[in-house]
């Protein structure tokens, strides 16, 4: 059933995407439009707000939906890479809302963006009491009705050596 419903999804995405790319070509430059980027951008802001101040409701309104796409992928690059389940916005939102308190911050974020289409990718930075850690996070955006939704959410992580801590012990 899944293939099946799959398979239909495929087909529809290639003949609107056939039926849209002799309507309108790829433009050359894939960077947000002016009036989308401020819009991404709070969306960005929103993110961190609401992880850093364990705002559950705030963070769930950005998501298309609670089961899209969403897993940290740990290991290295190839044959032992490993991913979780790919559905797994539970785990996350079970260590972030009921685990402990996490400020967060995004740097290098880069923007490409297609009509209603958006893919983000950036580093982020969380600090907590137990230390510091920081991975890479790759985020594809719906517009939908007129506002911009998390459709997938894939992340790493790296604990950082804190000075501060290992300086006090």
């Amino acid at each position: 059933m899944f293939f099946r419903r799959s398979a239909l999804l495929f087909s529809v995405l290639v003949t609107t995407a056939s039926a849209g790319a002799a309507a309108s070509p790829l433009p050359d430059e894939l960077a947000a439009t002016v009036p989308d980027r401020p819009a991404i951008q709070e969306l960005l802001d929103t993110y961190t707000r609401a992880v850093s101040t364990r705002n559950q409701t705030l963070f769930e309104s950005l998501l298309l939906n609670k089961q899209i796409p969403f897993a940290f992928v740990g290991g290295a690059a190839g044959p032992n890479a490993r991913i979780g389940a790919e559905r797994n916005y539970e785990a996350f939102r079970k260590g972030v809302f009921e685990g402990a308190p996490i400020t967060q911050s995004f740097s290098d974020e880069q923007i490409r963006q297609d009509g209603a289409l958006a893919d983000v990718t950036l580093v982020f930075t969380n600090v907590a009491a137990s230390g510091r850690s920081r991975g890479f996070k790759t985020m594809q955006l719906l517009k939908v009705g007129g506002r911009w939704k998390i459709a997938s959410e894939f992340f790493t992580g790296h604990r950082l050596a804190d000075r501060a801590a290992t300086a006090g012990e």
